[in-house]
Order: structure tokens, then sequence, then C-alpha cells
């Protein structure tokens, strides 16, 4: 039987630029997470007994902020040395270029892949045959997976790849291949690294990104970890997700419709906060992007006094929590009630607008007159991942234009007595 830990993305010390001028911001809690979350993973593997840990890619960021990151990894694998663990690592896009990584020489557990081309680590005693290649600077835009070697006959085939496959929102394109061209290699388990969220690509043979162990901003909510994989005596593999983050991100909607008043809004987000907390952070300490949004009756209170129910939210949190909630932002994006069906019958630039709309929706030749398209948009897009609506769908576009309308005219007749959103931020 085979166990073993698939990591990535640590981006240990990652600076938080900026994290300082948030008043109230854990700046240490949050700077800390990471080498937390690592001293978890490594307990995980001391606790478990777990002979093998795969790391793909990005341990260190481009900007590694001093030698004291290095030394403190070199100690946490010196950890797993004593208790005869190894360790395969590749170098992603954030660490490849780093000149301070290549002086610290690691424990002899270690085993960092080469970037001049894909080699195999034969690791005889656990049946295991590792497979991979490092990145050679910041930017690899070729598809490696081509030229990695061929399965070792009976072992249990690794392969390790810092990639982004075809595409994947909010990653940048390196290493680019398709999910073919790792299973044509024959491989048991593909070790992906570079994508922060979780996936299972595929499951026969399992091709994984674990997601990253410890969110770094708003945009990487959720819970962070590793996977833990057990080869049975068969050859079955199973998969676990093992969750290793110690400070948590999220992000909160509270909808004001139907609330007619400033405290019945403070009242909605405290008990919405309070369920969001409850509920994702495990016990840990969060970080909360709040945005008020949608059309109600309390839109031009709130909008009066923005910097007060911002304080109050705030205050509210922290009640909540025993100051282990910060609010890192709070957006107000919030509309009047309108009457469109009144708002149609006015000779106002608002009803001409909300007329316009109605004879798009319910006119597909006018709606093409307009000789409206996202096709040069799609090309451009072509390869991340991002998904355009699809505009010849008549329900879709339906959907689209009830959206704008409310949009577009409720920006267009709202109070106009400050700027929205959250005036630190």
């Amino acid at each position: 039987m085979l166990t073993f830990i698939h990591a990535a993305d640590l981006h240990l010390d990652s600076p938080l630029r900026g994290l300082g001028r948030y008043e109230g911001a854990p700046v240490e809690e949050i700077r800390e997470a990471a080498r937390r979350a690592l001293g978890g993973l490594i307990d995980y593997i001391l606790e478990n007994s777990i002979p093998l840990l795969l790391i793909s890619g990005d341990l260190y960021d481009a900007d590694c902020p001093d030698f004291q990151t290095l030394l403190h990894f070199s100690l946490q694998m010196d950890r797993l040395k004593d208790a005869g663990t190894r360790v395969a690592l590749i170098r992603g896009n954030h660490d490849a270029g780093n000149t301070m990584t290549r002086s610290l020489k690691l424990p002899e557990n270690v085993r960092t892949f080469r970037s001049a081309h894909a080699h195999t680590w034969r690791i005889e005693d656990l049946g295991a045959a590792v497979h991979g290649q490092s990145f050679h600077g910041p930017e690899v835009l070729n598809n490696l997976v081509l030229s990695y070697p061929d399965p070792v006959p009976g072992l249990f085939n690794i392969g390790m790849l810092h990639t982004s496959l075809d595409g994947r929102p909010g990653h940048s394109g390196y290493a680019p291949c398709e999910l073919k061209h790792l299973l044509a290699k024959g491989y048991d388990y593909w070790a992906l690294g570079h994508v922060h969220r979780h996936e299972t690509v595929h499951d026969s043979p399992y091709v994984v990104f674990p997601g990253c162990i410890q969110g770094r901003h708003v945009r990487e909510t959720g819970p962070r970890g590793c996977v833990r994989v057990d080869v049975d005596n068969s050859g079955a593999v199973k998969v676990e997700r093992i969750i290793l983050d110690v400070f948590r991100w999220e992000n909160l909607k509270v909808d004001i419709a139907g609330l007619k008043t400033f405290t019945q809004v403070l009242d909605k987000t405290g008990l919405e906060m309070e369920l969001v907390y409850s509920r994702e952070s495990g016990g840990r300490p969060m970080a909360l992007r709040v945005e008020i949004t949608g059309a109600g009756g309390a839109h031009n209170e709130l909008i009066r006094d923005q910097e007060g129910f911002m304080a109050s939210v705030k205050r509210i949190a922290a009640d909540i929590s025993r100051q282990k909630i910060w609010v890192e932002k709070i957006i107000l994006n919030t509309f009047p009630v309108l009457d469109f069906e009144e708002l149609k019958k006015s000779r106002t630039p608002q009803g001409d607008l909300a007329r316009f709309i109605d004879e798009l929706e319910t006119s597909p030749g006018g709606f093409e007159e307009l000789d409206f398209s996202l096709d040069d948009l799609a090309a451009r897009l072509s390869g991340t991942g991002v998904a355009l609506p699809d505009l010849k769908d008549l329900d879709i576009r339906k959907n689209y234009l009830r959206e704008a309308r409310r949009t577009i005219i409720s920006l267009l007749s709202m109070d106009q007595s400050g700027p929205k959103g959250d005036p630190s931020g």
C-alpha cells in the first residue's frame, strides 16, 4: 500500500502589500498564516506516518522576502527527514526565478526536479515512480507534458506538473496542455499545481489540483488545504481532501429587497454575518468582504449615512465573533425601488430607455438590428476559461436585458447624495 500527500502553491511569506492601511487588519496573523498552515501540514504527515510529500510548485513567491523564509522551510523538511518522509518538489512560475532559493541546500530527503527536462525519481521501496520538471523561469509557455518519460512498469506512476491546463479563470496560461495529453502518458496519478482552488479534473486516473494550503486574499475564499492519496494493494486509488488553512476569507452579499430602514439592513447584515461565520469559519479567524446589494426602501438612508452604517457593521462583527471577524471591506451597491410600469409611461429619459429595452426583449428583430456581437471579445478571451453568454439564446438574452434595465435605470434614478463604497478601502 502507498500513501502520499499532494500539496501545491504554499507561497510562503507572500508579501501582503497595502494590508496595513486597513483599519483593524490583523496584519501579523494573516502574514503568519501560510507558515502555520505549513506547520499543520507537517504535523499531519508526522501524526499519520506518511512516507511521501509532493509539492507541485510555487513553494515561495518570486520576491521571497528574506533568507529566514528559506530556513523555516528547511527546518520543516528536517522534521520530515527525521521521520523518514521523502519530499518531491518542482518549481513553478513564482519560485523558479528566485536566486535565493538556489543558494540554500535542502535536506537530502528533498528531491528538487531539474528544469532542463523532465526526469523520473524511482522510489522502489514505496513502489512509486515520480516524474516531474521544474520551470526554468517565471514564464513557461510550451507544453512540457509531451516530453515527460514513459511510465515505469510495476510501479505506481505519478506525474508532477505546474500548469493551468487549457485555462482556468484568474490564472496565467503557463505550461499549457490538455487533459488528453496527461491521460496519454499512462500515469496513475497527476499531481498538478498553479490553480489555487481545489479541483478534481479527472478521476480515472486522478488528475488533481489540490489548491493552495492557505488563502491569501478575498479572491481565495473558502477552505484550503492539500489532498491525501491512498493506493491499496490492488491499485485502487482513494483521494481525500485535508483542510489546513488557519485564517479564512469569505464574501457575503446582503440583499436589501423588502427592507425599508437603516436599522433593518443592519439587523439582517448582523444575522447573515453570524450565519456565515458559524457555517464557514470552523472557529478560525475570518476576513469578510460585505456587499450590500439590491433595491429597497432603505437605499436613500444608507447612502446618506454611509460612514455610520459601515462603522455599525464593523462593530456588529466584533460583537458576534469576539474579534475573530475582520471586515475587510464594505461595498454599498444598492438602488432605490422603482415602479417600472409607471416609469415606462413617463416622458423622461429613464422612461424612454425602459421602453426601448422592453422592445428589444419582445422583438428579436430589434435586437438583431443593433448588430451587437461578442465574437471579438470571445476571440480575445480564448484559452482563459472565461465563458461569455450566448446572446443568440432568447431566454439568456431576455435575462440579461432585464438585468440591464434594472441596473442602468436604477443608477440613472438613484439619489446622488454621495459616492458608494467603503471610504477606507
